[in-house]
């Protein structure tokens, strides 16, 4: 039977982390202090960092914050192993030692890294109404995607005006990448990019009003900014749009001829996965416009920096079902699957 996950620390998302010291000193990771707080085991908290791949079997940690709240909600009794794991590819086995407010894991093995998948998906995804691009995130992260875009499209209804907004709607969908890794017991966490829009010239002519004039950014904020970074890196950047004439289905196989080894496995090293190429294979893209579709001016910006509009099917998809669709064929033709 598969263990429930809980994440162990995440940068930036969840309370400190408490780590015992029953199997001595923890050692020292460098300063990190994305990774919460390390607390001896009479509670004092220290100054340095911690990470799930410096820890021991037999070491106790403690869960605190959401997932103290989630694995209490869960009603686990004490002697359950569960699967512990960081976010960035390492899990560990850990048994409930504790109970009630008590939280305590124990470390039933020494903690493994799982290699990095060579094929990183990305999904850029427009805002939607009805929480429709909420829907498309969770279900992408569950099927593989290691980062999602969020984009204020020249036609969305939604949007992100204004920094504070940006950073809550950030949070919220990097609490939903956690919920989707635990739901589809996965080690990695799915980054969330920066909010980016499309840009002077890109909005229906009959509204007069461009996205960039909303928000005052700069290109380099830009959606088209984000395909170039990864097209630039050596990726490829898919655009669904019923328009097209090309299916992606036609350039996945082309692209599985040309390195029909190099994508669909894994890559042994534990560092950080970066953007673009990694080791030589590719990051891929699938872009995904809100409900009243692509305008001409984003799809012209889009070829022009070297993204390919591409055709998903016979059926037209919801915003909230496109991108996961997509994302599957890719892992279907080319990923793990």
């Amino acid at each position: 039977m598969t263990r429930q996950v809980f994440l162990l620390a995440a940068p930036g998302l969840l309370g400190a982390v408490d780590v015992s010291a029953s199997r001595g000193a923890i050692p020292d990771s460098g300063a990190d202090s994305g990774w919460g707080a390390v607390r001896d085991s009479g509670g004092k908290a220290g100054g340095i960092g911690t990470r799930l791949m410096k820890l021991e079997a037999g070491t106790e940690t403690r869960l605190t914050g959401a997932e103290a709240h989630h694995a209490s909600v869960k009603r686990l009794r004490a002697g359950e192993v569960v699967d512990l794991v960081d976010g960035r590819g390492w899990r560990a086995g850990a048994e409930l030692v504790g109970s009630g407010t008590d939280l305590r894991f124990r470390l039933v093995e020494a903690p493994r890294f799982e290699a990095c998948p060579a094929l990183r998906l990305t999904l850029i995804q427009a805002l939607a109404k009805e929480k429709r691009d909420l829907q498309a995130l969770e279900a992408a992260c569950e099927i593989g995607a290691l980062r999602v875009v969020p984009w204020g499209a020249a036609r969305s209804v939604s949007r992100w005006d204004g920094r504070a907004k940006q950073v809550k709607g950030r949070e919220k969908w990097q609490n939903l990448a956690v919920s989707a890794l635990k739901q589809s017991r996965q080690s990695r966490l799915a980054e969330v990019g920066e909010y980016v829009e499309s840009g002077a010239g890109c909005a229906d002519s009959g509204t007069g009003v461009s996205p960039s004039s909303r928000r005052g950014a700069g290109d380099e904020n830009s959606v088209f900014a984000e395909t170039r970074r990864i097209i630039a890196a050596g990726g490829r950047v898919f655009v669904l749009h019923e328009s097209a004439s090309e299916r992606l289905s036609v350039l996945l196989r082309a692209i599985s001829r040309e390195a029909p080894h190099e994508l669909g496995g894994e890559l042994s090293g534990a560092g950080n996965l970066g953007a673009g190429n990694l080791g030589g294979t590719m990051e891929i893209a699938v872009v995904v416009g809100p409900e009243g579709g692509i305008t001409e001016g984003e799809l012209a910006g889009f070829r022009a920096m070297g993204a390919e509009i591409v055709l998903l099917g016979s059926s037209v998809l919801r915003c909230s079902t496109a991108g996961p669709v997509a994302l599957a064929i890719i892992q279907a033709t080319l990923g793990s699957w």
